[in-house]
């Protein structure tokens, strides 16, 4: 647009879009907003910003902008920069930790940057002190290309934006389009979404026949079916179509032509990516060099003496491929692809010279100066690769491992001998496994083994966890895990390309852990226990609390928290970790929510995913099943683009509970297909035999009482508790219902004595209120009334809705069955009040069923059912109902036991009433109530049908 960004018109098929940006400024002095502009490249985000700063400066609003650079991606907190820098003479009236973070953190200070998540901090401190004078727009164009400790302060800000007056429009690519290997975050912080996708076919041809008003009919459609709703494909096929023609078009042929030589079948942003390389070619040289250099993250200072931005300003203006931004005076691209089609177009050793004007303009021993050496480097400097090594290693201690791997990997690039150059790729790729790209850490991998051919990279040990860690993440394999991670183990201590081996070691028995819970392996479980059993620090806690409930109950609680306790505050270790996944093994991640916020807050992905993971479940286990799915499905998507298979299916396991606790049989049956086969394909017994169980919820639920009892003793035979199922307490009240509602009571029983003697039910709070559920269904009616009275007195019964809304429904049922109304209708008015709130419709239909039919039962005011003398009030009940002429299966849906059940009853029931048919039992029970003498019952084993 002629004049900047400030000027023009507003994007035709975009009104729906600018009505809520819009709307978010005219709310800002309501409350803070973060909006996320989602689309792919061309279809109108930076255009969408420019209207939003439009709008804001109109409304007297400061704006502030930032625009990611795939160049500067690996450096920490370089995207910050550029949003703050205006702001940084207000950093004197900050807290002085505050102060010395920020400034550290944006280079005006020496000193290593802090931690993300002190640094978000400081941002917003600085934001509110803004904010306060004037409202506050902030623009991030190509978010996803912004480094990941800048993407982490970016997310901390988005979770306090809502008391300030202050609006985040982010723009980035959809989930799941990823930057390639070596990039910088994902840029996927949902906010509030803006789906940018390509423009109807009405707006489309609107849109061109504006830009294009007199383009022939042919190449119109030509143009349209080509541009397939692109905006930019739109504004520039056409003009470029007159360039290539070479002159004004004469007639349709011409346009035409112009077409079939452009239009190939690359893919559009490669087609689009090409409309640029002619007008960057017309450039002056001087003019090209200084739009590379901003293309790499640079700015146009004056480099190293060559020509400024003022003398060339009015060439490149004209080009209008980019202008000056009238406040920063940094150079704007016409669009995203500009920037990408520079890079793609440029010569290599044009590159270099614009990474050494870069280098020479930033000061010695600057990070960003390291990694534009690096890239100007032809050939190897092996004191170059020692300074970037330092600076990787630096990194990684902060916990900043994706960039720390694209460093170490620069370092690689420039190592002179073989052997240190595949030393260091393998350190790369570990750091690249640990910041959550396992895409990169396996071509790493590659790498590092094609240096060493013939034989294995060293450090071994760092390439075994590296490779070990890869592979599961990315396939879900837990091969490699099994058979390098123990020999490993049993390497000598020494030092792994800057890896302290505790640290090495703590990582590696962790993932160790991790591949023995999920598989139930005994080789991983005996590597484990071999290593863990000279340490008494948290790999041996963590292994005591996943072995088995005779090993967890004594003091693996007590333990656990002074453990937490002892963690260093200041950066993240591998014993953290442990300690979360130990935490997990008592369901008690709520309870040490301070663990979990230091993990799920930090900048690499891989400890947002471990967190969430658990985070997910935890949410599931107290009822929070919205906040569940949505952590899920973000979780299972972001994973996806990562490449991270074996979280990806962690999230969607996650999402199976919530489906199957809500009786979603059909969203159930289409994730068996992806879960279920994968992981029977690798041996993950802990998402296999937890779909099994959730099968059998699923079938509870819909009161298909012999189906889920088919499913559930396939779990486990009766009276066993399964070794190497640390998973298994969470179906035990599944697998007892199951065994009771099929008119299999006894070995309910014989199940819940085994579960005794495992000392199960000391754990955890959790696991004990599970046991306490699983005993109150099984209890004789003798039992009953004190069993459950257990349940609703336990310290976790609160917080667990659903188990407790299920032992309320079958108290509820039971009291009913002995004629005492009222207080059945109070639990089962109880249960269906849960069951609606957490959406188990199943369950809530259940529950209304049993509770219309005691609200029914329950005797008029002043009337007392009378008992009989024979029979109990649940075979009473049952006996009425067969003298109306109802089924068995009829009775035990009106009753909510299963067909068996009634069986079993009326087989008690005859001899009791002195008849052998169903006939009988009206007659029976109106004659007189007197005990019978004993008659000739039915057959003894055989049910009464």
């Amino acid at each position: 647009m002629p004049g900047g960004p400030d000027a023009g018109p507003r994007p035709i098929g975009r009104d729906a879009q600018i009505a809520v940006i819009e709307s978010v400024l005219a709310d800002i002095a309501v409350t803070g907003t973060w909006v996320a502009l989602r689309g792919d490249p061309g279809m109108g985000r930076t255009a969408l910003l420019n209207v939003a700063g439009t709008l804001a400066r109109g409304a007297g609003l400061r704006v502030l902008r930032m625009t990611g650079a795939q160049a500067e991606s690996g450096l920490p907190f370089a995207a910050l920069h550029q949003v703050l820098w205006p702001l940084l003479d207000d950093t004197a009236a900050l807290p002085e930790d505050r102060r010395h973070a920020l400034e550290s953190a944006l280079g005006v200070r020496d000193g290593t940057p802090p931690a993300a998540v002190t640094v978000g901090e400081a941002a917003h401190t600085l934001l509110v002190r803004a904010a306060a004078r004037l409202p506050v727009v902030v623009l991030l164009d190509d978010l996803q290309w912004a480094d990941p400790s800048s993407v982490a302060v970016f997310e901390h800000l988005r979770r306090h934006l809502a008391p300030l007056p202050v609006v985040v429009i982010a723009a980035t690519r959809p989930a799941g389009v990823a930057p390639r290997q070596g990039g910088g975050g994902t840029g996927d912080l949902p906010g509030r979404v803006i789906d940018l996708g390509p423009l109807d076919d009405r707006q489309a041809e609107r849109l061109l026949r504006t830009l294009h008003p007199g383009l022939p009919e042919e190449t119109r459609r030509r143009v349209l079916a080509a541009a397939a709703g692109n905006p930019l494909a739109l504004h520039e096929l056409p003009a470029q179509l007159r360039r290539a023609a070479g002159a004004r078009p004469t007639g349709p042929g011409t346009w035409t032509a112009g077409i079939a030589e452009l239009f190939d079948e690359l893919p559009l942003g490669e087609r689009l990516g090409r409309l640029y390389e002619d007008r960057l070619r017309a450039l002056p040289d001087g003019a090209r060099q200084l739009l590379l250099v901003a293309a790499l993250g640079g700015s146009l200072a004056d480099p190293a003496g060559q020509p400024s931005w003022p003398q060339l300003q009015e060439t490149i203006e004209a080009s209008g491929l980019a202008h000056a931004d009238p406040e920063t005076g940094r150079p704007v691209f016409r669009h995203p692809l500009v920037r990408a089609c520079l890079l793609h177009s440029a010569a290599p050793a044009e590159r270099r010279a614009a990474h050494r004007l870069l280098a020479d303009s930033l000061p010695a021993g600057s990070p960003r100066r390291l990694t534009h050496l690096a890239a100007a480097t032809v050939g190897t400097d092996g004191a170059l690769a020692a300074l970037l090594h330092a600076e990787a290693d630096g990194m990684a201690a902060l916990g900043t491992h994706a960039e720390a791997a694209a460093m170490m990997a620069r370092a690689a690039g420039v190592s002179p001998d073989p052997a240190g150059r595949a030393a260091r790729l393998v350190a790369a790729a570990a750091m690249a496994a640990r910041g959550g790209r396992p895409r990169a850490a396996a071509g790493l991998l590659t790498a590092a083994e094609s240096e060493a051919h013939p034989g294995r990279p060293e450090p071994a040990a760092l390439h075994a966890f590296a490779v070990a860690c890869t592979r599961l993440q990315l396939d879900g394999d837990p091969a490699p895990a099994i058979e390098v991670l123990p020999g490993a183990l049993d390497l000598p201590a020494a030092p792994a390309a800057g890896e302290p081996h505790s640290a090495l070691r703590a990582s590696m028995l962790l993932l160790l852990v991790l591949v023995a819970v999920h598989t139930g392996d005994e080789r991983a479980w005996a590597a484990a226990e071999h290593h863990a059993a000279d340490t008494s620090g948290p790999a041996a806690l963590c292994l005591r609390a996943w072995s088995g409930p005779c090993r967890t109950s004594d003091d693996v609680p007590d333990r656990l928290r002074a453990a937490v306790a002892a963690l260093p505050g200041d950066r993240q270790t591998p014993e953290a970790r442990l300690l979360l996944w130990t935490v997990a093994a008592l369901d008690a991640v709520g309870e040490h929510r301070a663990l979990w916020n230091r993990l799920a807050r930090r900048p690499a992905y891989a400890c947002e995913a471990f967190a969430d993971v658990l985070r997910a479940h935890d949410d599931f286990l107290h009822g929070r099943w919205e906040a569940s799915l949505t952590v899920s499905r973000r979780g299972a998507e972001t994973s996806a683009a990562h490449g991270r298979t074996f979280d990806e299916m962690l999230f969607l396991q996650n999402v199976a509970q919530v489906l199957a606790a809500r009786g979603d049989r059909a969203g159930l049956a289409a994730l068996e297909p992806t879960l279920g086969t994968w992981a029977r394909e690798r041996g993950i017994r802990s998402v296999t035999e937890r779909l099994r169980a959730l099968q059998v919820l699923c079938a509870l639920g819909h009161g298909r009482a012999e189906d889920a009892w088919r499913y559930a003793r396939r779990l486990a035979p009766p009276g066993t508790v399964p070794s190497r199922t640390p998973w298994f307490h969470l179906s035990l009240v599944d697998w007892v219902q199951a065994a009771v509602d099929s008119g299999r009571p006894a070995q309910a029983r014989r199940h819940l004595r085994a579960v005794r003697e495992s000392a199960l039910a000391r754990v955890s709070e959790h696991h004990g209120f599970l046991v306490a559920v699983a005993e109150a269904l099984a209890a004789t009616d003798d039992e009953a009334d004190r069993m459950f009275a257990a349940v609703y007195a336990h310290p976790g019964a609160g917080s667990r809705p659903f188990p407790l809304a299920r032992a309320r429904l079958a108290h509820g049922r039971l009291l009913h069955r002995r004629g005492r109304g009222e207080p059945a209708a109070d639990h089962l008015r109880a249960a269906l009040a849960a069951f609606t709130r957490l959406g188990a419709a199943p369950w809530a239909e259940q529950a209304a069923r049993a509770l219309g039919a005691a609200e029914t039962d329950r005797p008029a005011p002043g009337e007392a059912g009378e008992p009989h003398p024979l029979l109990s009030a649940q075979e009473l009940r049952i006996a009425e109902l067969a003298a109306e002429g109802l089924t068995n299966r009829q009775i035990g849906e009106r009753l909510g036991l299963s067909p068996r059940t009634i069986g079993a009853h009326l087989y008690k029931i005859f001899p009791k009433l002195g008849i052998t048919t169903r006939g009988g039992v009206a007659r029976a029970l109106a004659g007189p109530r007197n005990r019978p003498s004993p008659p000739a019952g039915p057959a003894p084993g055989r049910p009464v049908r």
